[in-house]
């Protein structure tokens, strides 16, 4: 396997008939693995794995043999996956780099500035790719040397990759799509989809001519908003010739297995056996992928993100995120052989725990039967770009950066404080929840009485959310965002959506509740305008798909020019002095 990183082997120097075997025995190694972007990946040669650390800023290595920790390696901001040869590691870090680690020295030997959110990360021969979540983007690097190639641009939210018969499939996060590259130009060659109705597409594994992607369906016609019969853990399948979604074999892993919180990652064994990591419940559902039944469930660690197998797949290595472990698992039985510590998270111990009640949903005081946690609508804080049903009418997910300094919450402004989540853990998750007594939310939320410090947990779980924020993205520095920020002085667009919050925390009634389903009246709070190029569709019924729709609702008066100056200004948020700074 070190032909891979051009060196010399013992076969090499040995004669033209042991390097025909080598070389045969070397197409045999390469067929059966599976170059895909992944928090956790095992070297070619078995020996080692390497897992991220996203709190860290590190990798670590891990000895297969011992089981144990060879060595933490501080690499750059928030590592996303990692993609491996026996040789070396190259990382992709949210922060807007990638590290290519010596896995010899176990030194980071080089680092770049690459796009603005990585995510994805494989290495193919000389060529890196990179798939980068807020540039709506796949890099190709030279593997070597860091330097960036070309820039393929893609649909919104690429995230996950698999390499497959000299074609690179990618995976965009908020929705169904999947688009096929071809590894040798970069071109695209095919748009696919598994469904409008699918997300939280983060990875997948491609094998028997079939592309598994776990994902969550959402059923957002769903009239009587109950916690079972709004979302679904599932594993689509595309035919990867043909490139059709094959809806008869998709896994239904609720039907399955239970519990089963948000499916994050996949492997499929060469005995046809399906490891399903769940990223909610804190565990993994083994499937029969030919009977299509449960062979096994396995509890394993918190907010487990990613699985790896071993070349002859006798382990599965699952990465813990939020537990600072890994756990390893006896293909043979089933059963968890080893839990290895990989890093000590540096959060402090209350917002720790916040980030992981945020993700779980694996007790029945977050959510009835385990089956919702918050980050299922509201991963990594963000929005799921959906309009749910709810008891109060039709209602747009909001996303949660910066949700401290904009309270009240929700569209009706019924929620004073971060703290009556307790009421949305309870009515929405149907969970127990993390306070004792009463929510404090009857008749409404925003009553005298307070939640805050009516539990560790609930104090916890406010905290995190205090510390959420904006994801990184594309750089806008143009004289069009500057034209636009005087148009919405002009406008008077700040007279409500005040600056710096863009925002007044107030309730207006702009018109916008059509609905027979609106129960709360037509004043609606008004919603903060950072982040706004991460958070369509807009308004609380999500009936303006584009900046453009709310324009032309809100905005009649403006000529074609200045409406795209304003839209630029608009998705500029929340960072105009910097851009302006930038530009002088």
């Amino acid at each position: 396997s070190n032909a891979l990183d051009g060196t010399t082997t013992a076969a090499g120097r040995a004669g033209p008939g042991a390097t025909v075997a080598y070389a045969i025995l070397m197409l045999a190694i390469l067929a059966a693995i599976i170059l895909r972007t992944a928090p956790i990946a095992a070297t070619p040669d078995g020996t080692r794995v390497v897992v991220v650390n996203p709190d860290s800023a590190s990798v670590s290595v891990l000895d297969v043999a011992t089981r144990t920790l060879t060595r933490e390696i501080t690499t750059c901001g928030k590592p996303q996956t990692v993609s491996v040869t026996d040789a070396r590691a190259w990382v992709a870090c949210g922060e807007g780099r990638v590290a290519l680690i010596d896995l010899e020295s176990l030194e980071v030997i080089a680092r770049a500035n690459v796009g603005v959110e990585p995510y994805g990360i494989l290495a193919n021969g000389d060529s890196l790719f990179v798939s980068d979540t807020s540039d709506a983007a796949v890099h190709i690097l030279d593997a070597n040397t860091l330097a960036t190639k070309s820039r393929i641009a893609t649909r919104a939210y690429p995230r996950g990759m698999a390499l497959h018969d000299g074609r690179i499939l990618v995976t965009h996060f908020r929705g169904g799509d999947v688009t096929e590259l071809d590894a040798a130009s970069g071109a695209i060659t095919r748009n696919l989809t598994t469904g409008p109705d699918v997300n939280l597409a983060q990875s997948l594994f491609i094998a028997n001519g079939r592309a598994y992607l776990p994902v969550t369906r959402s059923n957002t016609t769903n009239l009587t908003l109950r916690f079972d019969t709004t979302l679904f853990p599932n594993v689509a399948v595309l035919n990867v010739a043909s490139g059709d979604h094959v809806k008869h074999e998709r896994f239904a892993i609720d039907t399955m297995d239970q519990p089963s919180n948000m499916p994050i990652d996949v492997a499929v064994t060469a005995a046809n056996k399906m490891y399903v990591v769940l990223a909610g419940s804190d565990d993994v559902s083994v499937l029969d992928v030919a009977r299509r039944v449960k062979v096994a469930h396995v509890a394993v660690g918190l907010n487990p993100r990613g699985i790896a197998l071993t070349p002859d797949e006798s382990l599965a290595f699952i990465t813990n995120a939020l537990g600072g472990t890994v756990s390893v698992i006896d293909t043979a039985t089933d059963a968890v052989v080893a839990t290895i510590a990989t890093t000590s998270i540096p959060l402090a111990p209350l917002l720790l725990r916040g980030k992981i009640l945020f993700n779980s949903a694996a007790t029945t005081a977050l959510s009835k039967d385990r089956w919702i946690s918050c980050a299922t609508c509201h991963f990594e804080g963000g929005t799921d770009g959906r309009t749910w049903n709810f008891p109060d009418g039709p209602r747009n997910t909001q996303a949660l950066f910066g949700v401290a300094a904009t309270t009240p919450l929700h569209w009706s402004g019924d929620l004073d404080e971060l703290h009556d989540v307790e009421s949305t853990i309870r009515t929405i998750q149907s969970g127990d929840g993390l306070a004792p007594g009463d929510a404090n939310c009857t008749p409404a939320c925003n009553g005298e009485l307070t939640n805050a410090h009516r539990s560790y947990d609930l104090d916890a779980l406010a905290a995190f959310m205090t510390s959420l924020r904006a994801p990184r993205r594309p750089p806008v520095i143009s004289d069009a965002v500057t034209r636009g920020e005087s148009v919405f002085a002009r406008a008077d667009c700040a007279s409500c959506h005040t600056p710096p919050l863009y925002t007044d925390r107030k309730k207006h009634d702009v018109g916008t509740a059509t609905s027979s389903l609106e129960k709360k009246g037509g004043s609606f709070d008004t919603p903060s305008l950072r982040g706004l190029f991460d958070t369509a569709p807009y308004f609380h019924d999500g009936t303006a798909a584009t900046l453009g729709d709310v324009l032309d609702r809100h905005a009649t008066g403006l000529t074609p020019s200045e409406r795209e100056d304003l839209i630029a200004f608009l998705r500029s948020l929340p960072y105009p002095e910097l851009k302006r700074r930038a530009v002088n």
